[in-house]
């Protein structure tokens, strides 16, 4: 058996097997640690901290093969006259060059929330009504027909996996089945006080990105209204620890037509962003902690 290799790949640290090594098998930082009035970032990122136990605990921001190859050392500067007539003429360079105040960003406290104002269009309110839609609960995803209102809710809080001719519930996931009967009758895992009824809309995501903003763009809930017609019940936007985006809509009944939760790419800033409701989709933009980050994807793998 072939012995395990160390990684040297910044912030990866891990032990791996070549024959077992991908292109996705890494998480680390292609840049190096930058420290400057009082900051520690990432030059490959521009994460940034203050403190340096949040700073350590970025991870990669880029995947890729474990290396067993040790990085080179940053050139150390040398007394010469050459040297030092070469790092003036870069920096005189550096210096031609127009550069943009960036405020530095700092993330916040993981439990942080911001709820973000929503707005709708004008011609939302005077939108043709839509066709009413099947009325399901939430967690057991039984219609409202079938339901004892009265009674509690019992379901699995996981999804449904079918792999390798085996079905299972990833909230039971040392139960698995291969006849598809049998794995329905595994019961509930879970339970609530009672069920939350929610509307059964098909719907399409999408999402774009400019160099400082995300959009999300959500196709086919049509129906989504700012609040309920009586006024108590209000759809929301919001933003925990600057990463996880929680979004519920709901129409004009007060009932629940779109609820779901993302763990972001990255941070985003805590201003400049905007929930819009159309009649025909919704759109929720956010603007980069780092307009100089690509993201390749919107969430964390």
């Amino acid at each position: 058996m072939a012995n395990p290799l160390q990684c040297y790949n910044i912030s990866c640290g891990q032990t791996y097997l070549e024959n077992e090594n991908n292109d996705l098998a890494c998480q680390y930082h292609p840049g190096r640690p930058y420290f400057h009035d009082g900051y520690k970032e990432w030059t490959c990122c521009k994460m940034r901290s203050r403190d340096f136990s949040v700073f350590m605990g970025y991870k990669g921001c880029t995947k890729g093969r474990h290396s067993n190859v040790k990085p080179e050392e940053p050139a150390k500067p040398t007394d010469n006259n050459e040297s030092t007539e070469s790092v003036t003429i870069q920096q005189n360079d550096e210096n031609k060059k127009p550069k943009e105040p960036i405020e530095p960003f700092i993330p916040p406290d993981a439990n942080h929330e911001q709820e973000l104002e929503i707005f709708e269009s004008s011609n939302v309110a005077s939108a043709p009504p839509v066709p009413k839609a099947i009325i399901i609960c939430k967690n057991c995803k039984n219609e409202e027909s079938t339901l004892n209102m009265a009674g509690p809710c019992h379901y699995h809080k996981g999804v449904q996996i079918f792999h390798d001719a085996y079905k299972y519930w990833s909230c039971c996931h040392h139960k698995k089945f291969s006849d598809f009967e049998d794995f329905q009758k595994l019961p509930p895992c879970s339970r609530a006080d009672q069920h939350i009824l929610i509307a059964k809309i098909e719907y399409k995501e999408n999402w774009f990105q400019t160099p400082g903003t995300i959009t999300i763009a959500l196709y086919g809930l049509k129906g989504a209204r700012q609040e309920s017609q009586d006024g108590k019940i209000r759809s929301k936007v919001l933003i925990r620890g600057g990463r996880h985006l929680f979004v519920r809509l709901i129409n004009h009944e007060g009932l629940i037509i779109f609820e779901k939760e993302w763990t972001l790419r990255d941070y985003v800033r805590n201003e400049g962003n905007k929930v819009i409701i159309n009649v025909s989709n919704v759109q929720i933009t956010l603007k980069k902690s780092n307009e100089n980050y690509h993201w390749p994807k919107l969430i964390v793998d």
